[in-house]
């Protein structure tokens, strides 16, 4: 049994979860690559106990997933509570939409963005080289 198996019985034990709780394990399972568990334990969250992180680690496994529907219906609560903007969130849907080969969805959000940091400009660009459209 791996260590993120035993973190997720305590997790299922507990008679209270809070962000944290919910955070722990979603960021658990997205760095050990567990996609499907990642998305399926947030699927389980309300949505207005996530944050940024939360948010973040959620789009990164739908890109892993090229689950570009649950990625979108990600990105629009994380724009419903204020998270979209948010630089590494933003940053990590411009990655989802990029490796989902979604540049047109892409490409308008990256240039409405006020804040456009190194890692959305590199996903940009290696989005647009990998699926050819440069």
């Amino acid at each position: 049994m791996w260590e993120i198996d035993y973190a997720r019985q305590v997790f299922n034990e507990m008679s209270e979860r809070n962000v944290v709780s919910w955070f722990a394990m979603i960021y658990g399972y997205d760095q050990v690559g567990r996609a499907l568990n990642t998305a399926q334990l947030f699927s389980r969250m309300k949505v207005e106990q996530a944050n940024e992180f939360v948010f973040t680690s959620d789009v990164s496994a739908c890109a892993s997933l090229q689950a570009v529907d649950v990625g979108k219906r990600i990105h629009s609560q994380s724009v419903v509570l204020g998270y979209a903007d948010v630089s590494f969130v933003s940053n990590s849907l411009v990655s989802m939409y990029m490796n989902c080969g979604r540049c047109s969805d892409t490409l308008p959000m990256f240039t409405g963005s006020s804040e456009r940091k190194t890692v959305a400009y590199n996903a940009i660009i290696t989005g647009l080289v990998e699926n050819e459209q440069v």
